[in-house]
């Protein structure tokens, strides 16, 4: 399988991000899949009897899922977002510079002073940020209409609340400097560690309360109850969990170029995969055993705010050590690796297609007269699930489509949607003020002349949104 450019004959599509999102997938399945158990009539209630329903198998593969997958699959999802939306946001932003100085001639530059240049660099610089963001957020208004629907049939969608980050931090996404980053972060994880510890506190006095879906009716009222609940769980995912402090981390390993090409980085890499997935581990397994009634008991106000905030270092982990399986940038993957990539290059149709499946399969199921189904079991069929995605992905990929019919039509949308914008001509003028020395040029910009190249935000389909839409991001 060649990987040849998402962005024309001159670069390679890195391997390693595409490896990852095809992964996570996998754990998103299996993160997901209890949810659907709750519609099933005869599912226990939410403590002692959901524990006493469980048998030795569940309980060891539910200490597995607690320990390498919840909560750890959804942070790796926003880490790979954010990186999605950091490289697409530079490229856009390279883009841009590049179509102005094909507009200026060389001559007109070297004749300009160097308060001038400084100037002229400095609008052009607030012009392409101001570009990219506004591509960001056209992209994130879009990912929340896609959530909409998807919230109808299933209340834990994800792509709204990742669609509502973009649209509210989108300037933070295209700033230089990190210091935006750390703070919206920092504050946004305060006030999740702060929510985690209240519900601990609050709810984690019985085993599997929390983290636990109960029994659910399933009537005809059940999609206007989902989009009920999606409209709730949106904006409080984006406060109160932690994918905006992900999301910060992902734009920051996008300009640490570490997922990019992994390459000589190995040692980094696998120091990062070891402590992390670590990390993960023994953070997570207070809150395991005390829902398994093992061990720890009552200990929710602390083990559940301290299993939430393991998980990012187990993303961290898990991203670092699937960094190092997709590697750097060439033509050809392995098997392995190939079949990863092809989910996900089109994981936003292989997330929406898991929901699908897990209906079509849990409907036919309780028509066949189950009643109820174990966690252990429930984990083999979300792994089938993926499996089969994942099949499907590869015979597209062997037929020549580079993307699957979501992230087709997001692109397209974002293409469409956006508004016609004149490029500002960046041509500075001399003129002298009062508060200067005299004989020191000071420049001032004015759209007297047009620029005849036109802007990637107003060339819509031709330039802009095409490119945009070859960008190497998640969903």
């Amino acid at each position: 399988m060649h990987t040849l450019s998402f962005t024309g004959e001159r670069q390679l599509r890195y391997p390693a991000p595409d490896v990852a999102r095809g992964f996570m997938l996998a754990l998103i399945a299996l993160a997901n899949v209890p949810f659907w158990l709750s519609y099933f009539p005869e599912t226990p209630q939410a403590g002692h009897a959901a524990l006493e329903a469980m048998n030795g198998a569940d309980q060891w593969w539910y200490l597995v899922r607690t320990l390498f997958v919840d909560r750890r699959a959804y942070p790796l999802f926003s880490l790979l977002f954010g990186f999605g939306m950091a490289i697409m946001a530079s490229r856009t932003m390279e883009r841009e510079r590049r179509a102005i100085e094909q507009n200026v001639p060389a001559e007109v530059v070297a004749g300009w002073h160097p308060v001038q240049r400084q100037i002229v660099e400095e609008n052009i610089e607030r012009h392409v940020r101001r570009t990219a963001s506004r591509l960001i957020r056209r992209r994130g208004w879009w990912m929340l209409a896609f959530g909409l629907l998807h919230g109808i049939v299933f209340s834990g969608d994800i792509i709204g609340a990742y669609g509502l980050v973009a649209v509210i931090f989108a300037e933070v996404i295209v700033m230089r400097r990190a210091w935006a980053r750390i703070l919206a972060g920092s504050l946004v994880a305060v006030l999740s560690m702060s929510g985690l510890w209240m519900g601990g506190a609050m709810m984690g006095r019985e085993p599997m309360v929390l983290e636990y879906h109960g029994p659910m009716p399933l009537n005809a009222w059940y999609p206007l109850v989902s989009f009920g609940s999606w409209i709730v769980a949106t904006p409080a995912t984006v406060l109160t969990a932690l994918v905006v402090p992900c999301v910060m981390i992902g734009v920051g390993v996008a300009r640490w170029g570490l997922l990019q090409d992994p390459r000589g980085r190995g040692a980094l890499l696998s120091g990062i995969a070891a402590c992390g997935l670590g990390i993960g581990v023994l953070g997570g397994l207070p809150f395991a055993l005390m829902q398994l009634d093992w061990a720890f008991v009552g200990s929710a106000a602390w083990s559940y705010p301290l299993f939430h905030a393991s998980g990012v270092a187990g993303a961290c982990g898990w991203l670092a050590l699937l960094a190092l399986v997709g590697g750097g940038p060439r033509e050809n993957l392995g098997t392995v690796c190939a079949f990863l990539s092809a989910i996900g290059r089109r994981s936003m149709t292989a997330y929406l297609s898991q929901t699908l499946l897990f209906i079509l399969i849990f409907s036919v199921l309780g028509a066949c007269g189950v009643r109820s189904l174990g966690v252990a079991v429930s984990g083999l069929i979300a792994a089938g699930v993926w499996a089969l995605i994942g099949l499907g992905c590869v015979i597209a990929e062997a037929l020549g489509s580079s993307r699957g019919p979501a992230e087709w039509a997001l692109r397209w949308l974002v293409a469409k949607s956006a508004k016609k914008r004149p490029m500002p001509a960046f041509v500075p003028v001399p003129g002298v003020r009062s508060d200067v020395p005299a004989g020191v040029a000071q420049a001032s910009l004015v759209t007297a002349d047009p620029v005849a190249a036109p802007s990637a935000e107003r060339s819509g389909s031709a330039q802009g949104s095409t490119r945009e839409g070859e960008l190497n991001f998640p969903i």
